[in-house]
């Protein structure tokens, strides 16, 4: 009786680890085909020594239920992760869907300043002072060629530090955008987009994968229902 007990046991026993075994080797798990909830490109390259450098959710800005148009100017949200043991610099953006890529600022999205901001009040123009010949001494002042003006100055350094991020993003102050679109990007559709880093790293997106378009923040207003056209001759008919 002993002996049988022992041996239905071990038999049960030796049945559970192969089912187990069984369901390891030949059947998908749950979270295999699982994919990220955020909507942008995520794109993991390593580093030359070790570590990774990660782009994560990149996406063109909503531009709108239209979209962009051909030749127009498109801002980039994205986020860089250095987990390397150095930093790195992002040396290089291009894109094969716009004529080029550059590092925008908040200044950028303002709106235009209106012509008559632009043009001088007729006060202005009639002033004395500036009908007049400047002065000798204004002219000989080396002050006004020394200081350099803000559009010359060299933007900074895109360095990550190790173990760090880069957040390029319209609300962050400072982000990338597409120049002169070289066609129109609708909704569902995306851009090519290439970075590279001074440590060699290139990201890329492959053949088949893009960019995407943002979705709206918020939901879009439904469109108004438009009743069907009446027939002529069949106002007022009864059933």
């Amino acid at each position: 009786m002993t002996r049988s007990i022992t041996m239905l046991l071990a038999g049960g026993a030796a049945a559970a680890a192969l089912a187990l075994t069984g369901c390891s080797a030949g059947m998908n798990s749950q979270t295999a085909d699982q994919v990220a909830a955020v909507p942008g490109f995520s794109w993991t390259v390593p580093g030359p020594n070790g570590g990774n450098v990660a782009l994560r959710d990149a996406m063109i800005a909503y531009g709108g239920a239209t979209g962009y148009a051909q030749g127009a100017t498109a801002p980039l949200q994205l986020r860089i992760f250095n987990d390397t043991e150095q930093p790195i610099t992002l040396d290089k953006f291009e894109s094969n869907d716009a004529a080029g890529v550059k590092l925008a600022s908040a200044a950028d999205l303002k709106a235009s300043p209106s012509p008559a901001a632009e043009s001088p009040s007729p006060a202005a123009s009639k002033s004395p002072k500036a009908a007049g010949s400047p002065s000798p001494d204004a002219e000989a002042s080396p002050q006004a060629e020394a200081s350099p003006s803000p559009a010359t100055a060299a933007p900074a350094k895109l360095t990550i530090a190790p173990a760090g991020y880069l957040e390029l993003t319209p609300g962050s102050g400072q982000f990338l955008a597409l120049t002169g679109l070289k066609k129109a990007v609708v909704n569902g559709q995306g851009v090519h987009l290439k970075l590279t880093f001074s440590n060699g790293v290139v990201i890329e997106t492959p053949p088949g994968t893009v960019v995407p378009l943002a979705p709206p923040l918020s939901p879009q207003p439904r469109l108004p229902i438009t009743p069907p056209p009446t027939r002529a001759g069949t106002e007022g008919e009864g059933h």
